[in-house]
């Protein structure tokens, strides 16, 4: 007799042992930071630097960092 859809057997959530291969190669993780959140970051990081060191450019460099940050979200689409 067949079980019902609702009632099958539960699946196990990790892969058993053979599905890793012959040596149990774990697959590579995901990045933490992808390159273009890492850019913004380190542009950021670094206008606050400049600010610090030259407050009076401080509305040019928020401009610079906005203009790289639309331009890397205009290369993400």
């Amino acid at each position: 007799m067949r079980a019902r859809p609702d009632q099958a057997e539960p699946r196990p959530l990790l892969p058993t042992k053979s599905a890793r291969g012959v040596r149990g190669a774990v697959p590579p993780r995901e990045a933490l930071l992808s390159t273009r959140a890492l850019l913004i970051v380190l542009v950021a990081i670094g206008a606050a630097a400049l600010t610090a060191m030259a407050p009076e450019a401080a509305i040019p460099i928020g401009v610079g960092v906005g203009v790289v940050t639309l331009l890397a979200q205009i290369v993400k689409d």
